[in-house]
């Protein structure tokens, strides 16, 4: 992803293993964590890489994309309870939680929840298991 200051930022998590057998249906999957992604950030798209890279040259007109504002996403392995994280960044903190202000709103029946969806229908935590997202907060970090 690229921000308005034409940085880019990178997003990495684990997935199933790309098959012929499950080649369509991953990226079905990685196509909805794509557009889920652009639903709760304001940078730029600018390359998926699962097997196939799809990529969208540009950088982001919106002067509040900022690699440095990201999301922290915590998520735990549905089989051992083992915690993970991972950083998106260039959070578009419209999705905060008016509640809950240092935290995405989970549960907004909008683009945070699709992002849940996608996100637990795609990805495997480093164990190979299935997980659950428990919390998407609002962080920001220094190069």
């Amino acid at each position: 992803m690229t921000d308005y200051g034409a940085e880019t930022t990178t997003f990495r998590v684990n997935t199933t293993p790309l098959t012929a057998a499950n080649f369509d249906a991953q990226v079905a999957l990685q196509v909805a964590l794509g557009v889920a992604i652009v639903g709760i950030t304001r940078g730029t798209l600018q390359k998926i890489v699962y097997g196939n890279e799809i990529q969208s040259p540009g950088v982001s007109s919106d002067p509040f994309a900022q690699r440095e504002i990201k999301w922290l996403i915590r998520y735990i392995d549905d089989t051992t309870g083992e915690p993970f994280r991972v950083e998106l960044g260039c959070a578009d903190m419209d999705a905060l939680d008016p509640n809950n202000r240092g935290f995405a709103n989970i549960g907004d029946g909008d683009v945070v929840d699709a992002f849940v969806s996608a996100f637990e229908d795609y990805v495997l935590s480093p164990n190979g298991n299935a997980v659950s997202v428990t919390s998407i907060e609002l962080v920001g970090r220094n190069i």
